[in-house]
């Protein structure tokens, strides 16, 4: 009973192939996003506007550094 319990909880620790895909295109779509930030504040002539893209992409670029530290 003790070890059908300890392979339960090392089943439920395992990600599945799927769900590893999901979570990679969750990640490149979160780079993406940073590069488009990136892009469209450089091409703004107002100045507040652009940091606010920007802020925005350092928020993407924040939940691609968080799920990115949660796999390890």
């Amino acid at each position: 009973m003790q070890q059908n319990q300890s392979t339960l909880t090392q089943d439920r620790n395992l990600i599945g192939e799927k769900e590893l895909l999901y979570i990679k295109d969750y990640l490149s779509w979160e780079l993406l996003a940073v590069k488009k930030c990136e892009e469209t504040a450089k091409t703004m002539e107002c100045q507040q506007l652009a940091q606010m893209v920007r802020d925005l992409g350092n928020k993407h670029q924040q939940h691609y550094n968080t799920i990115l530290s949660q796999l390890h």
